[in-house]
């Protein structure tokens, strides 16, 4: 994607309308959406459309969603089992707590960090350990793996965040970030409508190295990364329909799929799994 000047002017497709300032900040590696002081960013969330938020996704793309989503659940705890023995899991922003639920069947002992008060309420229906913020869990409790599940992106402080995540890590603990990448090929070639940038609710945008200097910063090292192959795919779809092209699915296909070959090349997958060790 190129920043002309630095900003750019995106729309938010999904549920207002209304366009927002995106900025870059080179020496940073990554940008962030800007947003006026106390704009309340929950109005900005659709009420039955948002993918972590929904219990059971409906029709045929429901179905689909829902296959993928059992794929990827079993690909995320192969990694995790790559990179640690411990149990103990908090899952920040897990929504209706899809992953965490899975992990308590896996043998972990699971903790739902969620601000969504009717996703929160269906996570605690399925007997999961959840709290609104950082700030309610419990004093003493610390963690061998926090995870960040395409939710990053989404928080308003991430310095503290990231500070919060290092005091609650154990001193053998890994901490998994999925984020979508802005050196990716369909963020390139998507630009203003590339779906990824999901305005305003994602705050902040990454390239890797702008997301390792990061965490590099508040205390964590980077073990490895792995490919989210589907969200090339998917946000290519997407992105397509927000672009106003004919022919959206085809060509939100191949593009996904072509993204996918050059990500194979060079590595700069639609959205990638970042993997840190507690330093």
């Amino acid at each position: 994607m190129k920043l002309k000047n630095n900003t750019i002017q995106v729309k938010d497709h999904l549920v207002s309308g209304e366009n927002f300032k995106v900025a870059y900040y080179e020496s940073l590696g990554y940008a962030s959406t800007q947003i006026q002081n106390q704009t309340d960013l929950s109005t900005y969330y659709p009420k039955t459309d948002y993918a972590s938020h929904k219990e059971k996704p409906k029709g045929l793309k429901g179905k689909a969603y829902v296959m993928v989503q059992q794929f990827m659940l079993r690909y995320k705890h192969s990694i995790i089992k790559q990179h640690l023995s411990g149990i103990n899991l908090l899952d920040f922003g897990g929504g209706i707590g899809v992953f965490a639920n899975y992990m308590s069947k896996m043998g972990y002992v699971t903790t739902l960090i969620e601000p969504n008060t009717k996703a929160r309420k269906i996570a605690v229906e399925k007997r999961i350990e959840s709290y609104y913020s950082f700030d309610d869990l419990p004093n003493a409790k610390k963690y061998d793996i926090i995870s960040f599940w395409h939710t990053l992106e989404h928080v308003d402080n991430i310095i503290e965040t990231l500070q919060n995540s290092y005091k609650r890590l154990k001193n053998n603990g890994i901490i998994i970030i999925a984020v979508p990448n802005l050196n990716s090929f369909d963020s390139r070639h998507y630009g203003v409508f590339w779906a990824a940038l999901d305005v305003p609710r994602h705050l902040w945008h990454f390239t890797p190295k702008g997301l390792n200097q990061l965490l590099d910063r508040n205390g964590f090292s980077l073990l490895k990364t792995y490919p989210l192959w589907f969200d090339a795919i998917y946000i290519s779809l997407i992105s397509e329909r927000y672009s106003g092209n004919r022919f959206a699915f085809f060509k939100g296909l191949f593009l996904g799929l072509y993204s996918n070959f050059r990500a194979f090349l060079n590595g700069e997958y639609s959205s990638k799994i970042f993997v840190y060790k507690k330093s």
